[in-house]
């Protein structure tokens, strides 16, 4: 795996398959990393904490919390798992927001990705189903819910469809509303098939856009905005070239043939080589998988922000 990973320059967007990465087949706990792992009916929660430098460099990412959930129906529209996955996003947002927001803040939600790419649709979905109020704020206050906060929220498209830099729209809209959170969600890579879908990771570290493709634009994080900024996303794709060793390894392992990984490595770039490696797979159901998914997301996380209010109530307030 590592071997792809370095030859194509992969990115590893979920925290937990980075430390499987770095821990390998060990049990010993990577340093400067504390994981706590919760076991629920339906789901399960990894929380991740990167505490230092030196965990940081482990894991190459920046220090934080990393909360990864984990339901494998979380792909189909089954209303008692969602609730379950609702409940525990409501949750771990609170922890990862909680030291940032007070009452009465304003939160700016992003939704990044291209819309016209049902993969890489997952932000602009999001945006769509959540609850929008800080308009009703300045013209509107009496059809408002008591208590709710002013949320606003932007589905900046990508550069190669608006000629700007999604840094440059989010930097100008936080300099103008002045929010106190930002809440961007994207489609995430994995670098294994079974996570498609069946995966929520939520940090409160930012994001660097289009790192899952390789296409890595300007990071959006506190250092660069000013302001606190969770990320949260869904695998929706994995590189070709995963796919296609973790396929080779499987077939050596059930005929009991020997696995060499320079052979594999070389067999993989010459197939791929006409798409210079970066040819990425989604399943054909794609489509639910991005609804189901973004329906969940924008639920747990308004239910965060707006704390005592219906779901029905919250639903009002969508696009």
């Amino acid at each position: 795996m590592e071997s792809i990973i370095r030859e194509f320059n992969l990115n590893v967007d979920l925290a937990v398959e980075a430390r499987d990465l770095v821990r390998g087949s060990g049990t010993r706990e990577i340093p400067g990393v504390e994981e706590e792992i919760e076991e629920m009916e339906n789901i399960k929660i990894h929380t991740i904490t990167i505490k230092d430098d030196t965990g940081s460099k482990a894991m190459g990412r920046p220090p934080g919390i990393y909360v990864t959930i984990e339901s494998p129906p979380l792909k189909i529209n089954d209303p008692y798992v969602k609730e379950d996955i609702i409940q525990a996003m409501e949750k771990s947002m609170k922890i990862l927001s909680e030291q940032y927001l007070r009452a009465g803040d304003t939160v700016l939600l992003v939704g990044l990705g291209n819309w016209r790419a049902t993969a890489d649709s997952l932000g602009p979905k999001f945006i769509q189903y959540s609850p929008i109020t800080r308009h009703y704020h300045h013209y509107a206050p009496e059809a408002l819910v008591e208590g709710m906060r002013p949320v606003c929220a932007i589905a900046p498209g990508v550069l190669g469809i608006t000629g700007l830099e999604t840094q440059e729209v989010i930097k100008g809209i936080v300099n103008n509303v002045q929010p106190a959170l930002l809440v961007v969600v994207d489609a995430l890579a994995a670098q294994n098939v079974d996570r498609i879908g069946n995966s929520i990771q939520m940090s409160n570290t930012g994001i660097q856009p289009g790192g899952g493709i390789g296409n890595m634009r300007h990071a959006l994080n506190m250092e660069t905005l000013g302001i606190p900024v969770i990320a949260v996303g869904c695998p929706t794709i994995v590189n070709a070239s995963i796919i296609a060793q973790q396929a080779i390894k499987k077939y050596c392992l059930d005929t009991g043939m020997m696995y060499n990984d320079l052979k594999s490595l070389n067999s993989i770039k010459d197939i791929l080589s006409y798409f210079g490696g970066s040819l990425a797979v989604t399943p054909k159901e794609i489509d639910d998988i991005i609804e189901n998914s973004a329906r969940i997301m924008s639920m747990g996380i308004a239910r965060s922000l707006f704390p005592g209010i219906s779901q029905e109530q919250l639903e009002l307030y969508a696009n």
